[in-house]
């Protein structure tokens, strides 16, 4: 299969066929660009975003303890490695692919610039050789129509009795010269003819299959690179899988170092206080007063019905309540603990003291 020999008299479509396939190289180059600059923005954005969620510590004492802390910002670092990775995928692609690309097409538009100037300077030579085989041939076809027409005065001059014979003469003369420059310019016709021929074949079965070779070729290197930058363009990619790999299986080791019982015993560790809960609260009877005060008024009415005291009774019933006086009252203290403070809750009973105080009192009155 030959472009020389099958395409022989499809100039045009090949020169349209050779400048899109270059188009279509410039479009993949330019493709190729766009994902190297995908890439590093890619890589751009993930280093910022491992910026951005990194711990910014002043000192050593601030840094993170809890394995779900500690498991996160190594994954941060395995995810800033792997938008290295990025950025190594991004170069690759650029120095094998796009740079080699744009290279490339630079140095086919030369050299199909070069083809079709070949072909199109072989064509015009063909087109002149035509031009002048035709022109010869026109020419030896007016010569041959005025030598008919010479030939057709000569014989009627001849034929004519009344003519005479000086004109005959001239017309024989002219016949000679018109057939003698009709046969000068059959040899010129048939000359220009067999160059034309011999040049159209040249044209045909050399100069144009050996362009047209040399145009199939470049376009069949132009396939091949596309297939090797479509190779390197994985292969940047490929090269990069076993450090990312790395990278992921880092993220998964992080992820398994996570220790939740860990975790909730630093927890303990760093909020424990060391005090025991408080204790319950006691009951406080503060409607003892008032039972007493309702007995104690009954025990007087009925004194004064009687008119009799048991001074025994009321003495003993005094020397019962002296102890109120005995001690200073005590403060009774509770402990509170929230939030590692201490509530001191202070609750003094003097009141009660000094009513019951008034009532013995009074009843000793009577006594006397």
């Amino acid at each position: 299969m030959s472009w020389g020999t099958e395409l022989w008299d499809q100039f045009d479509s090949l020169d349209k066929h050779t400048q899109w396939g270059i188009d279509f190289l410039e479009r993949y180059a330019k493709f190729v660009k766009e994902r190297i600059e995908i890439e590093q923005n890619y890589a751009k954005q993930l280093r910022n975003l491992v910026k951005k969620y990194c711990p910014k510590r002043s000192s050593k004492d601030e840094e993170p303890r809890f394995t779900s802390c500690v498991a996160f910002f190594n994954i941060l670092n395995e995810l800033n490695d792997y938008a290295g990775q990025r950025e190594v995928v991004a170069e690759e692609m650029a120095h094998r692919v796009y740079g080699e690309l744009m290279r490339y097409a630079h140095d086919l538009k030369t050299e199909r610039k070069m083809h079709l100037q070949e072909g199109r300077k072989a064509q015009q030579y063909l087109d002149m050789c035509w031009k002048q085989m035709d022109n010869s041939k026109k020419k030896f076809e007016r010569e041959c129509r005025e030598a008919e027409k010479a030939q057709q005065s000569y014989e009627r001059l001849d034929n004519d009795t009344n003519a005479t014979k000086a004109d005959v003469e001239k017309a024989k003369q002219q016949l000679n010269l018109r057939t003698h420059m009709a046969d000068e310019n059959k040899n010129e016709y048939a000359a220009q003819l067999q160059n034309f021929n011999g040049e159209q074949h040249k044209h045909f079965y050399v100069v144009i299959p050996q362009i047209y070779k040399q145009l199939q070729e470049m376009d069949e290197r132009r396939t091949i690179k596309l297939s090797e930058c479509y190779r390197g363009f994985a292969d940047s990619e490929r090269k990069v899988i076993p450090i990312i790999s790395k990278c992921l299986e880092g993220m998964v080791l992080a992820a398994k170092s996570v220790d939740e019982r860990r975790d909730s015993q630093m927890v303990v560790d760093s909020f424990k206080s060391g005090f025991e809960p408080p204790g319950d609260f006691p009951f406080e009877d503060y409607s003892q007063h008032i039972y007493r005060t309702i007995s104690d008024g009954t025990i007087s009415a009925s004194k004064q019905e009687s008119g009799k005291v048991d001074a025994k009774t009321t003495v003993g019933k005094a020397k019962g309540k002296l102890w109120l006086f005995g001690k200073k009252p005590k403060v009774k203290v509770i402990k509170f603990l929230y939030a590692n403070n201490f509530v001191l809750v202070c609750h003094l009973h003097e009141c009660r003291y000094r009513m019951d105080n008034g009532l013995i009192l009074i009843e000793n009155k009577y006594v006397e």
